[in-house]
């Protein structure tokens, strides 16, 4: 009689693929948190003779485009996810928001996200330029 021969067991290796996951898992935490502040990084500011430094511990940064475009750092786009973000906030009197706008983009764009942070009861407020 014809011996049937044993068949192995397959098995699934699972430590590689939790190895990959937890690879791609890494590399997509990485890519979004280099990713934001990166977005507008080609912003010219405006340029300044009298420019003052100050040193601000964890500033809102919010950033305006040169066609417009409205982002808050670790909130969202437009002008809605700022308001929304401000209208959650407690303590406004401590909060420092630092406008980061393109040169080339138009004043009223400036002028919308100052009236949004003077509503919602902000006042320190700064605008990040260039030193001539």
């Amino acid at each position: 009689m014809l011996e049937e021969p044993e068949q192995e067991k397959e098995e699934i290796q699972i430590i590689p693929m939790i190895d990959i996951m937890l690879f791609l898992l890494t590399f997509f935490i990485l890519y979004t948190l280099n990713v934001f502040p990166m977005l507008f990084q080609n912003l010219k500011l405006p340029t300044s003779s009298t420019l003052e430094t100050i040193q601000v511990k964890e500033p809102l940064k919010v950033y305006i485009g040169k066609d417009g475009d409205i982002e808050t750092e670790n909130v969202g786009r437009g002008i809605q996810a700022l308001r929304s973000y401000l209208k959650g906030i407690t303590q406004k009197d401590q909060l420092m928001v630092v406008i980061v706008a393109d040169r080339d983009s138009k004043a009223q764009h400036l002028m919308n996200v100052i009236d949004v942070l003077k509503e919602e009861g902000i006042s320190r407020i700064a605008i990040a330029g260039e030193k001539k």
